[in-house]
């Protein structure tokens, strides 16, 4: 069985580890397009880690009443998600994208802190929309930021 006390560690771990890479960030390089080759900024990226904490709250919230459907998360649907949530980044102000990147990340550990009964296809949402997903993002600011990975 999985310690919640643990995974929330590790998010939380992940999660300074993510905030403190941001904030190495230039001001005038966070939107800069060169993070990835399909041109998203820090801004973008930042924006887009905002995108899956609040769809992991949102689906820990349906797994917790009893209505999760496994099956809208197609690989297509993903990929409609980041395309919807890369446009939208976009017309943000950088303050509001940091915001909205904080509220996020709040929304996802309370919807998480407040399962009763922590089920696998929960704690793989809140890894996979946390601490694994922040990893990722971490190396690609790294790379953008010419520090190489950890």
């Amino acid at each position: 069985m999985t310690d919640p006390s643990a995974l929330l560690q590790q998010e939380a771990d992940a999660w300074a580890r993510l905030g403190s890479t941001f904030a190495r960030v230039p001001d005038g390089r966070f939107e800069e397009p060169t993070l990835t080759p399909e041109g998203w900024s820090p801004k973008d990226a930042m924006f887009h880690v905002a995108g899956w904490m609040r769809d992991c709250a949102v689906q820990v919230g349906h797994i917790a009443a009893g209505s999760f459907d496994p099956a809208k998360e197609t690989r297509e649907a993903i990929e409609r998600h980041n395309q919807r949530w890369f446009e939208r980044s976009r017309s943000m102000s950088p303050d509001d994208m940091r915001a909205d990147f904080l509220d996020a990340r709040l929304r996802m550990v309370e919807a998480f802190e407040a399962l009763d009964d922590v089920k696998p296809v929960a704690v793989e949402w809140f890894e996979e929309s946390g601490a694994l997903h922040y990893a990722k993002h971490v190396e690609d600011l790294r790379d953008f930021l010419g520090e190489g990975t950890e």
